[in-house]
């Protein structure tokens, strides 16, 4: 199953390093915009353009409050959104997650008529993100299943397992019957991000994933990186937005000052294995061989030159010895 990783974020998420994020293979963002009538998230802008200025595809999303005139809480996202004077790729978003004691035959009414609203400001169809009990619960008809609309519109479900492991998919509300977006963890950690964030997945590849932004994909010419002093591959690939893996399948040789470096243009790669950290591990071996480095070490086993480093207490990752037996984390 294709998918394609992205992450969500707000103002808990202040003071992001967007190209480390980009590295870490992420390749879409949605960032909290408004909530009801009274609230800005006073980081949209920052989140706005730091993602687009790495080279994510993004989307603004709205909290709603189902006992807010519905009619003016599109009016305020939509305005909002607008300020900035960048509507962004990816379709906006109708956030459900509190019925706010409103019964759910006015809710089914009053999120219609901010879908409605929205569409017609953007020219996009908006995002539903909700979750699976929530979407059983109240956006229901009385005698139950959703409303014949819920299915033109994609569906961004919010479902946590215990652990996840890549090919997962989420169970689906009843009367549902795709996703397109999977929002599985609330507690991931990634580089660039000082918080626990929202981790995602788009349920396809990245070629889908710009159509479903009606984006087109970006020009695919690697860039040359003339390595200085003290430059790293983590370094390097946290500059231009690049996986440390993609960076080493470009340039399988040790890094020295003056050597120029082909830097291929990001691409997005699928989560493999479980997202979040947790108690268990597992090691294997790998005896060096004539001709090896750390970095193509790291490549074959899909893993990072620090991570092998720091298992196998190594000061210089310069200094292999053929026949040295590496603990590969």
């Amino acid at each position: 199953m294709a998918t394609v990783p992205g992450i969500d974020v707000s103002h808990w998420d202040a003071g992001i390093d967007w190209p480390k994020v980009r590295a870490t293979g992420q390749r879409f963002v949605f960032a909290k915009a408004t909530e009801g009538i009274v609230y800005k998230d006073d980081t949209f802008k920052d989140n706005w353009f730091g993602a687009k200025s790495a080279g994510l595809l993004r989307g603004a999303y709205h909290f709603f409050r189902c006992n807010v005139d519905a009619k003016k809480q599109a009016d305020y996202f939509i305005d909002y959104v607008r300020s900035v004077k960048d509507d962004g790729e990816l379709p906006p978003v109708l956030d459900l997650e509190s019925n706010d004691g409103v019964s759910k035959e006015k809710i089914v009414t009053a999120a219609k008529v901010w879908l409605d609203r929205v569409e017609a400001a953007f020219g996009k169809k908006p995002i539903i993100y909700s979750g699976q009990y929530f979407l059983q619960d109240y956006l229901v008809l009385p005698g139950g299943g959703p409303p014949p609309w819920a299915k033109n519109y994609p569906l961004w479900l919010a479902q946590y397992p215990n652990q996840y492991v890549e090919g997962m998919k989420p169970f689906l509300p009843r009367g549902w019957f795709n996703w397109a977006i999977w929002q599985h963890s609330d507690k991931g950690r990634i580089n660039g991000i000082n918080a626990s964030v929202d981790m995602n997945l788009f349920n396809g590849t990245l070629e889908e994933l710009y159509k479903f932004a009606g984006a087109a994909i970006p020009d695919q010419t690697p860039k040359i990186h003339t390595v200085g002093a003290g430059d790293s591959f983590e370094s390097i690939a946290n500059k231009y937005g690049v996986t440390v893996r993609e960076l080493v399948s470009e340039n399988l040789q040790l890094l020295k000052a003056g050597d120029q470096l082909t830097v291929p243009v990001a691409i997005a790669i699928p989560q493999e294995g479980v997202t979040e950290s947790t108690s268990s591990t597992s090691t294997r071996t790998y005896t060096v061989q004539t001709g090896d480095t750390l970095s193509f070490i790291a490549v074959k086993f899909n893993t990072t030159i620090a991570a092998i480093a720091s298992a196998n207490n190594i000061k210089n990752i310069n200094n292999l010895k053929v026949g040295q037996v590496l603990i590969i984390p």
